[in-house]
């Protein structure tokens, strides 16, 4: 092999290395499957604490418990934006220099 040889494999083998990153990277990335499946796992756990302890029904514990929930839900949501904003971030930095 010649030295031009050497340097188109070396750099075809760096843009192999490159797609497998950003292949992975963009698998990583958040879907709407995992917002639903989200969902339902709190859905599911409601159920199973309604079904375990049937007086948090009751109008007045009900309600802080809502609250409770909408309050965690928006906070998860708010964190995960801005983590994913900050990946996303990080990923165009280092885009330019891959």
């Amino acid at each position: 092999m010649n030295k031009d040889q050497v340097e188109a494999h070396s750099l075809f083998n760096s843009m192999q290395k490159t797609q497998v990153l950003l292949d992975e990277f963009e698998k990583l990335r958040p879907n709407w499957k995992g917002s639903i499946i989200r969902f339902a796992s709190m859905l599911l756990g409601m159920a199973f604490i309604l079904f375990m302890y049937p007086e948090v029904a009751q109008p007045p514990v009900s309600y802080v418990f809502l609250i409770l929930i909408f309050g965690m839900n928006s906070e998860l949501h708010s964190e995960s934006k801005r983590i994913n904003k900050r990946i996303d971030a990080l990923h165009k930095l280092l885009k330019d220099d891959v």
